[in-house]
């Protein structure tokens, strides 16, 4: 699984690879993706969104679910961003992130509840 967002402790977001307990930087760049993470969560209109907003989408083969709000930023327009490179259902990546203990680990630090 892969991330885009701040690690647990610091502000600043970055791509990283999940594994197990632990974050990898990636050092892969937008460029390398058919979407723009930062872009994501979309809303319709411009409308304001709070943090613990949770959207899902899959595109061009990747499934992606996008949580406005960061575990570590406090900074507004701060996101956690999800994603894999295959199509699962959304009940699916959202059982498959909160399995993955890192990837829950983020979730549980976050000052606010996700609204999947």
């Amino acid at each position: 699984m892969k991330y885009y967002g701040t690690d647990l402790d610091s502000a600043g977001h970055y791509f990283w690879q999940l594994e197990g307990n632990q974050l990898y930087r990636d050092r892969k760049s937008f460029e390398c993706y058919p979407f723009n993470p930062e872009g994501l969560p979309f809303i319709k209109g411009g409308e304001a969104v709070s943090n613990g907003f949770a959207a899902f989408y899959q595109f061009a083969g990747f499934s992606i679910y996008a949580i406005e709000g960061s575990c570590a930023d406090k900074r507004r327009a701060s996101k956690s961003i999800f994603f894999v490179e295959k199509e699962i259902g959304k009940e699916e990546f959202k059982a498959l992130i909160l399995a993955t203990p890192i990837a829950s680990k983020i979730i549980q630090k976050m000052p606010f509840e996700v609204q999947w």
